[in-house]
């Protein structure tokens, strides 16, 4: 090779070189790993002074909106029926599976999946309208 093919790769590992050794050299400060295994060397934060009081909010309490289809707007002036409620229909809260309901409002389950062919049980969703049966007689 000839010293004019020998140069340009010189002058680029001498202007290359000290900027790799000044990016990623040392800096001076020093490193302190830790030693995972021991729990005294992993950093915690400050524990509160007195735990937060616990809030247990009772998840019937909570209502639901029906699902919006994408690209509409809610109608301001239609209000949702209440989740949960037993009547004609009935609107899907969250954890309702048939057997719920039919405990829930009287009935069997066999009965509100007669009124319902087109629904599968299995995958219900919270907002979700089904068609109740009306209450056997005597109850």
């Amino acid at each position: 090779m000839t010293p004019q093919k020998l140069l340009l790769p010189c002058l680029l590992l001498l202007t290359v070189l000290p900027a790799l050794i000044i990016a990623c050299g040392d800096d001076g400060e020093e490193v302190h790993t830790g030693n995972l295994t021991d729990p005294r060397s992993v950093p915690t934060s400050t524990p509160w002074p007195s735990p937060p009081d616990v809030i247990i909010i009772d998840p019937a309490a909570l209502a639901t909106l029906p699902p919006v289809a994408a690209g509409s707007q809610p109608s301001a002036s239609a209000t949702p029926a209440p989740a949960g409620i037993c009547g004609a229909t009935y609107t899907i809260a969250s954890g309702d599976n048939f057997s719920t309901i039919a405990q829930k409002c009287g009935l069997s389950t066999q009965a509100i999946v007669d009124v319902n062919p087109g629904v599968d049980p299995k995958t219900l969703h919270e907002g979700q309208e089904i068609k109740l049966p009306p209450k056997p007689q005597g109850q």
